[in-house]
């Protein structure tokens, strides 16, 4: 029998098993089908619209879940993930609100049209959940674990490029159990591997907090394919990274290109843990959270990174930090940003062309320290007319006066007098 001569139900049921990045282009291949498909083309639209950049809570996290149970294709659709955890939020009772309540009466009536079986099948086909554990995993689902939901949800959605973990005060053991499974599970031809498409991930703590989730982030670090990592808030990686065992955990993943870490406080041998295997790093941001607490190492522990780093953003944000050491090894570094304390060692200020490579561009020095002598002194070394910095297009200053551009007639002076100037007389000059 050709397929032309089926008749439309058994056509629109073939149609469901379409992929849904497929199904517009299988809805032209004839009049018959594209008359056939237009329901399920106009459901993809919508559904591509309300699931590609999803933000969650456990609340809207279980109805995405349930609603993965009654149609699996929606799990294709999410590229951007951000899960926020509450303490206060642990399950689905005691609702403190109507608007909640109304949320978590919709979620039960879902519930409710679901057998447990479709879940039971559900978690068993990620591969990733312990046979054994299963009806356990289906019975905090059902009470809306937050922990349980958000974890099962890394399982089940394959596309995912993009992860935000906003913490409050929670540490989320099931996610980091999940995200220990996934490194661990082997990719086959059938079942490719979870967060294969992950790049971006990302870990906020919420201002204030007492204490911090100190494994997440490294194990987020560690997944293969991750190219941007970014921290916030994690001030408990430097008080607690040898009490906790943060430094028994693997490097980062050689993929990265990206770090940035604002307002942490991880110590230099837990970033040197961290940033033990990456080859190819090109940026490079580290905000400490407390004084005296300058990255003193920085051309150790970026070692691998001396040709391909090209940004690098250094600051404590309180005026008092260590000495940085030179970055003439890093060939490859265009912009910098670092406070203008970290350039003064045993109290006089260094010259710039013992810090910054020949290939800087942009510079600027953060903080009150750069005193009038300091500016002067900086910028004969970076303006002189010998030419040490042949890039270099801008030299700012960002103080108590605001940001400004320090270098603009220095530079301007230089082309002027290097048009004009004998060749012996700049020689005198040097």
């Amino acid at each position: 029998m050709s397929f032309n001569a089926l008749p439309n139900e058994l056509i629109y049921q073939i149609s469901q098993r379409v992929q849904p990045a497929d199904l517009e282009n299988y809805g032209c291949t004839s009049h018959r089908i594209r008359n056939v498909v237009t329901p399920l083309v106009i459901e993809h639209r919508q559904l591509r619209k309300d699931y590609t950049k999803v933000s969650l809570n456990h609340v809207s996290a279980a109805k995405l879940f349930y609603e993965m149970c009654t149609r699996p294709w929606v799990a294709l659709y999410p590229r951007h993930l951000e899960i926020k955890s509450n303490k206060d939020w642990r399950s689905f009772e005691n609702s403190r609100s109507r608007v909640r309540a109304a949320q978590v009466e919709e979620i039960k009536l879902k519930r409710s049209r679901i057998d447990e079986e479709d879940i039971w099948n559900l978690l068993q086909r990620t591969g990733l959940v312990p046979e054994d554990e299963i009806d356990t995993w289906v019975r905090e689902v059902d009470r809306g674990d937050e922990d349980y939901l958000f974890a099962v949800l890394l399982a089940c959605l394959p596309n995912l490029e993009r992860l935000v973990v906003r913490l409050d005060h929670i540490r989320l053991e099931q996610v980091k159990e999940m995200v220990r499974a996934i490194k661990r599970q082997a990719s086959t031809p059938t079942r490719p591997k979870a967060l294969s498409k992950l790049s971006d991930a990302r870990v906020i703590e919420r201002e204030g907090a007492t204490s911090c989730d100190l494994e997440l982030f490294p194990l987020l670090a560690s997944l293969p394919g991750i190219q941007l990592l970014h921290g916030r808030n994690l001030v408990g990686l430097y008080r607690e990274c040898y009490r906790d065992g943060w430094m028994s955990y693997p490097g980062a993943s050689s993929t990265i290109t990206n770090i940035s870490l604002e307002t942490c406080g991880m110590s230099v041998e837990g970033l040197e843990k961290l940033c033990g295997s990456i080859k190819g790093l090109r940026s490079f941001k580290y905000v400490a959270h407390r004084a005296g607490w300058g990255l003193h190492r920085i051309a150790d522990l970026l070692k691998h990174a001396r040709g391909t780093l090209e940004e690098l953003v250094l600051s404590t944000g309180s005026g008092q930090s260590r000495f940085i050491g030179t970055l003439r090894g890093f060939t490859a570094l265009r912009h910098l940003t670092v406070d203008s304390s970290m350039l003064i060692q045993r109290g006089k200020m260094s010259r710039a062309v013992d810090i910054l490579p020949a290939s800087i561009e942009t510079a600027t020095l953060a903080g009150n320290s750069l005193t009038r002598p300091y500016e002067e002194q900086f910028l004969a070394d970076l303006y002189r007319p010998s030419f040490s910095y042949p890039n270099l297009k801008k030299l700012r200053v960002d103080d108590s006066w605001g940001l400004r551009d320090i270098g603009k007639d220095r530079l301007k002076f230089q082309k002027e007098f290097h048009k004009q100037a004998s060749p012996s007389w700049m020689i005198r000059y040097r």
